[in-house]
């Protein structure tokens, strides 16, 4: 089948070239994918953002000469709307709380199955954000630890289904799928979310699921 105008435009930031290819060939093998660009470290990210337009990156962690964390930095400052899904096995709470608090829209373990992978390009491509369910429970652990480490009552003010709510909201689901899920409506939603953005004191769901990952602890 032929690509369309509604073609999701894909690059590919991985050092090691099997996984590299690997990835190229399954997912041009999906109808609305189309990959343009192949880069094995950041500074070839770099370099190709001057002439390809990708719509998302799959941005490896771990990368020579300029890290993953860095490049997406860069890019969040000169080309925002350019989405980072991070590609990683190394999924320690402070890989995460770094790529996100860089611009990266997602975070994929590598041992994530393909269905979650074309699904988080897909919907990180159309304005959200997206955890594998590996990276979406490390991301609920850390916010729950780092909570009783700052001895903050603010976690335990949160009612069990606002807790619901920031574990579907952290795993990439929708207003409209987090009610589906609940079996609630979407105006119940919008008004769990309000509490928990005053109780956290936070100004919008980006910034609260950022919290979630905030241990304040940066990669050298």
């Amino acid at each position: 089948m032929s690509k369309t105008s509604e073609t999701i435009k894909i690059m590919i930031a991985e050092d090691q070239g099997l996984i590299r290819h690997s990835l190229a060939s399954l997912l041009s093998a999906v109808d609305d994918f189309e990959i343009v660009g192949l880069a094995a470290d950041g500074e070839e990210v770099l370099q190709q953002l001057e002439t390809v337009k990708p719509d998302v990156i799959l941005m490896d962690v771990k990368m020579p000469k300029m890290n993953g964390i860095e490049v997406t930095k860069a890019i969040d400052g000169k080309l925002p709307w350019v989405k980072v899904i991070a590609l990683s096995m190394f999924d320690h709470p402070v890989y995460i709380k770094e790529m996100l608090k860089n611009g990266a829209k997602g975070f994929i373990s590598k041992n994530c199955s393909t269905e979650e992978l074309c699904e988080a390009i897909r919907m990180v491509n159309s304005g959200a954000q997206y955890f594998c369910k590996t990276i979406s429970s490390i991301v609920f652990h850390d916010f729950t630890q780092t909570f009783s480490e700052n001895g903050s009552s603010a976690i335990h003010s949160l009612t069990p289904r606002e807790i619901d709510v920031i574990k579907m909201l952290a795993s990439g689901e929708t207003t409209k799928g987090v009610a589906n899920a609940l079996f609630i409506s979407n105006k119940t939603v919008e008004r769990h979310k309000s509490n928990l953005l005053r109780k956290l004191q936070v100004r919008n769901t980006a910034q609260l699921i950022k919290l979630a990952v905030e241990k304040g602890i940066l990669i050298d």
